[in-house]
């Protein structure tokens, strides 16, 4: 039984005693008036008396009873959550008698747990991700330079050539770190709050021509379909859109061979918006859908190619901080959609 229906019953009781003693004083003057003692009558209401008390003192240990083990309840799921068992699911209650307001709390408790669970893998999958993509460059660089030092590499060319070598993987390694510390401070700063009444149509135009421009100098064939209204303004961060949106762009491009077509579509309806970057790429496995948000994870069939496995991370975070959705629809060897939607309470016109 809920704690605050078993609090109504009680209070329930407590404001009958005074009622039914209200109510015995005529009940009392008709039994005198047929000659019953006064002892008899003062027994009468103690007794009615004190079976309402009784009832009260009964609920009264009952609901203590329930608080108790329910607080004990959720006292041992959260020291379970406290001590880092996230794996095993939270214990719930059997028997619907024994649910509560208190209880109900170990539902949000294990969505809690999961998302604490979740943030732990993406954890451990960011350090091995930075682990195995900062490794290889250092191991590059110090094996060059060892060969340098123990003189295996001699000549003055090809000390040239090593240096040069080395120089290259320094600015890989440079630039993984500087991705890096930009997704670190999209996490941390207040930019993505910083959002402002802006109309959507001169971003997407400008992300469109740019898209365009970039298109012919590596020999893509990118399309541009826009039905955006002029009057249509969005609570947005210009900058941090245009990073989201070039990011898509890049990855389109980057897995889109020559003379691949890369299309960019805007629309509106009277409920949301929407933002797609289509491409006629390599595609994505199925397996590798749910996990190319996450920062560093590279899908199977693109780690052939450039890339650091920060761009899609990045984009996502943008997302959330706008509060819009972005999704993915990919099938192998015809293409990838990433789409973005942008609900009706954040348009305004």
């Amino acid at each position: 039984m809920k704690i605050k229906r078993q609090l109504r019953i009680f209070l329930l009781l407590v404001v009958l005693i005074p009622l039914v003693a209200f109510a015995t004083i005529p009940i009392n003057r008709r039994l005198a008036a047929q000659g019953v003692s006064f002892e008899k009558l003062i027994c009468i209401s103690l007794l009615v008396a004190s079976v309402i008390e009784l009832a009260c003192i009964m609920f009264t240990i009952h609901i203590s009873s329930t608080i108790s083990k329910s607080i004990t309840f959720l006292q041992r799921s959260t020291k379970r959550i406290a001590d880092g068992e996230l794996a095993r699911p939270l214990e719930r209650r059997k028997s619907h008698r024994g649910e509560n307001e208190i209880t109900d709390l170990i539902v949000n408790l294990d969505k809690m747990r999961l998302t604490l669970l979740e943030n732990d893998e993406r954890r451990k999958r960011f350090i091995m991700g930075m682990s195995h993509d900062l490794r290889t460059p250092v191991a590059v660089i110090k094996g060059y330079l060892e060969a340098i030092d123990d003189g295996v590499v001699s000549g003055e060319k090809e000390i040239s050539k090593s240096v040069n070598i080395i120089l290259n993987k320094t600015r890989q390694l440079e630039a993984m770190l500087n991705s890096l510390i930009n997704f670190v401070k999209l996490e941390t700063t207040e930019q993505k709050n910083n959002l402002h009444l802006q109309p959507l149509l001169p971003i997407v135009q400008e992300f469109a021509e740019s898209s365009i421009n970039t298109g012919k100098i590596f020999n893509r064939n990118v399309q541009a379909e826009i039905s955006l209204s002029p009057d249509t303004k969005v609570m947005l961060n210009r900058e941090l859109v245009l990073r989201a949106l070039d990011n898509l762009y890049s990855n389109a491009q980057r897995y889109t061979k020559d003379k691949g077509v890369i299309t960019i579509k805007a629309e509106e309806t009277e409920t949301e918006a929407k933002i797609s970057v289509e491409d006629s790429g390599i595609g994505i496995n199925d397996k590798d859908i749910q996990f190319i948000f996450d920062i560093f994870y590279r899908a199977s069939n693109s780690r052939t190619e450039p890339g650091h496995g920060i761009g899609l991370s990045v984009v996502k975070n943008i997302m959330d901080s706008h509060g819009w959705k972005i999704d993915v629809k990919s099938q192998v060897g015809v293409g990838s959609n990433f789409t973005i939607t942008i609900p009706k309470r954040d348009l305004k016109a």
